[in-house]
């Protein structure tokens, strides 16, 4: 059976995270019939900081993190993993649907490319700049259609801090932590954010005051665990894992775009589920992926190209 070439390892695994993610806000909901929020949170961090774990005591990578380091992993820990995983499932319950959060993470490859000048030194070429900002205007007009549905300016300003939150430590992770592998980096990032959440669990009538605690009265138990299992294992550890390599190999920007794919899977979940769809939305979808389509074509071939050219010839 012959081999795939390497060059299109990059696009399986942007396909394979775009499907699980997209995925992931139908788990989150199901997950919170008996889960809160922050339990939520604290169950994807940590049982996805288990499966890597045990990976990583398998492949046994040679890792060298000093102190600093350590300073750069807490920092990208509780900005982009403790703080949306747990402000996604609020959003989520306090709105009562989740295809229309899932759009929001549209969100994440334009404000990657604003923070990355500053952090990276990175200028978007022409044609990214292109396809980002056209996918943006076609996320604001599903974004608008949304906004008819009654969800509150605040709870939307709280919303539009996760696709902030990750772009920020995708760009960031790239910027200071470039030099470590994506196993143990992963495995920290997800550990340690769980171990964050965890001291609120120490306060159960202040998590109840803010609809951060569990349901009053919990039900489908069995599909809640099923779904937070998945969610860790799949979604959360394995996921993340081939995204940071994405991150690492590709850059923020590649990586982040899988956030333009993800949404539209959010909201076919969310047809499952009989939530709203309209006209603005799905031509909101079709432009996304003609978005999608321009930026990323090509993009791991010139790198790969470049990298096999000798270095006389980088030079002329």
């Amino acid at each position: 059976m012959r081999h795939l070439p390497k060059s299109y390892m990059p696009y399986l695994a942007f396909l394979f995270i775009c499907i699980v993610w997209g995925a992931s806000f139908i788990l989150m909901d199901r997950a919170s019939h008996a889960l809160g929020p922050v339990e939520i949170g604290i169950c994807r961090l940590l049982g996805g900081a288990l499966v890597l774990g045990v990976y990583w005591l398998y492949k046994r990578p040679q890792v060298r993190i000093s102190q600093t380091d350590w300073g750069h992993i807490f920092l990208v820990a509780l900005l982009a993993n403790a703080w949306p995983f747990v402000v996604q499932p609020y959003t989520m319950i306090q709105a009562g649907e989740h295809a229309y959060f899932g759009m929001l993470v549209a969100l994440v490859p334009l404000a990657t490319i604003l923070v990355s000048i500053p952090m990276l030194g990175i200028l978007p070429t022409r044609r990214q700049l292109v396809g980002v900002l056209g996918g943006m205007l076609c996320i604001v007009l599903a974004l608008y259609d949304g906004s008819t549905r009654g969800i509150s300016a605040s709870l939307l300003a709280l919303a539009l801090t996760v696709p902030l939150a990750y772009a920020l430590g995708n760009s960031y992770m790239k910027w200071k932590l470039d030099h470590l592998e994506a196993l143990p980096l992963t495995t920290l990032f997800l550990g340690l954010g769980g171990v964050c959440l965890l001291p609120l669990q120490l306060f159960p009538q202040q998590l109840a005051q803010w609809n951060l605690g569990a349901p009053s009265e919990p039900y489908d138990w069995p599909l809640a665990l099923a779904s937070i299992a998945f969610l860790s294992a799949v979604c959360t550890g394995f996921a993340i894992l081939l995204f940071v390599g994405l991150i690492k190999s590709q850059g923020p920007l590649f990586a982040g775009m899988v956030t333009y794919v993800v949404p539209i899977q959010a909201i076919l979940w969310g047809q499952y589920d009989r939530e709203t769809l309209t006209m603005h939305q799905l031509f909101s979808i079709a432009g996304v992926l003609i978005m999608v389509a321009l930026v990323q074509w090509g993009i791991v071939e010139e790198r790969g190209l470049r990298n096999e050219l000798p270095a006389s010839k980088l030079n002329d």
